[in-house]
């Protein structure tokens, strides 16, 4: 027992330590970086009930019956919130608000039970002389957890596709250590591990998400210039052949200038989606530069290639007709094949002529690089 409680008094350091970080962070999404400091301030209650529930079992007399099951009550009422918080955190659930309380019904119902087990005993009991033992239903806050759980891996590894197979496994680790922690705790119940591994798997996840700072844009959650350089460099060890497509946005500057860089910003936030969307399944995209993307699509054909850019035109005439400033998009490409083509810089340079030579043409003057 002293050893649970070294554990959680250590956890809750280290969280309070994240919390600390993720107050100053002004590049991870605003919206995750409160909901990480909210399940870390619910997880520090459930350490610091854990706590008390330990020294209460410790400590003999009737007098601590009282607070000793409201501390249950509250415990097991929070448990199943954690994973319902993580769920949100990788998801925004924009089903509408009808779902997401039908999602939050067995939160409720737990909820119910645990205050209703002052009396009956279902999840714990704790008699009056201050004994604390398991009831009939301990295990429902449990599988409700365990459902959130599930949903909430479901959600992280739907929103993997575009990482790295090494990122993929480090995010699923981190996920299952929870889960690790949960059947540990059921199979050998004088272990207290959930929480501690629950915090150390925040910890994780935050450290994860710093390290992704470092490879996306955080204004269109592209892939960025370092990602990019580091993916070519790539090309120089493997035989794959490739397509790079360029596409920068034409006339962003005397947007800017004409109506602020708040809504410059947004057309290049709308550019990188209409990117991202059409090259979807071919390619991965980057942000190369202010209003410059690039697209690496490995092994892949000129038809496909062109009927991605197909789309790209068609979603930038479904945008452009509900918005009042046109987002135009010049783009051109080259591809990579080895042993053939110099390097895949050589090809880059290729689709980066073949990009100016397009918005020469939209611009109406052609064989004039036009600078924006």
């Amino acid at each position: 027992m002293t050893a649970s409680i070294s554990t959680d008094v250590l956890a809750i350091i280290m969280l309070c330590f994240t919390i600390s970080l993720a107050k100053r962070n002004i590049v991870i999404n605003k919206y995750k970086n409160n909901i990480y400091i909210f399940l870390s301030l619910i997880i520090i209650i459930l350490l610091l009930l854990e706590i008390a529930t330990i020294l209460m079992e410790l400590s003999s007399g009737n007098n601590l019956v009282i607070p000793h099951r409201i501390a249950n009550i509250i415990g097991f009422s929070l448990c199943p919130v954690v994973p319902f918080i993580l769920l949100l955190f990788n998801t925004k659930m924009g089903k509408g608000i009808f779902y997401n309380l039908f999602l939050a019904l067995p939160l409720f119902l737990n909820a119910s039970i645990c205050v209703l087990s002052y009396k009956t005993g279902w999840i714990f009991f704790v008699d009056a002389q201050n004994e604390y033992t398991r009831g009939d239903l301990f295990l429902l806050p449990t599988i409700i957890g365990i459902f959130y759980f599930v949903l909430m891996v479901r959600a992280v590894i739907k929103n993997t596709l575009e990482y790295e197979n090494n990122e993929k496994v480090i995010l699923i680790s981190i996920c299952l250590i929870p889960i690790m922690g949960i059947i540990i705790q059921i199979l050998f119940k004088d272990i207290l591990f959930i929480w501690g591994s629950v915090s150390i798997s925040l910890l994780l996840y935050y450290i994860f998400l710093r390290e992704l700072q470092f490879k996306y844009d955080v204004q269109t959650k592209l892939n960025n210039r370092s990602a990019f350089e580091k993916e070519m460099g790539r090309f120089l060890k493997d035989d794959k052949d490739a397509a790079i497509v360029v596409v920068d946005i034409n006339n962003l500057k005397s947007i800017n200038d004409k109506y602020g860089h708040k809504v410059g910003d947004e057309i290049i936030y709308h550019a990188a989606k209409i990117i991202q969307k059409s090259f979807s399944d071919i390619g991965r995209a980057f942000r190369i530069g202010g209003d410059e993307f690039c697209i690496i699509c490995k092994e892949t054909s000129r038809e496909l290639v062109d009927s991605a850019l197909t789309d790209l035109d068609r979603l930038l005439v479904t945008i452009n007709q509900k918005s009042s400033i046109e987002i135009v998009l010049a783009y051109g490409y080259a591809f990579y094949i080895k042993n053939e083509n110099e390097s895949i810089y050589s090809t880059f340079t290729q689709a980066d002529k073949a990009m100016y030579t397009h918005k020469a043409k939209l611009k109406g003057f052609y064989g004039r690089r036009m600078d924006d």
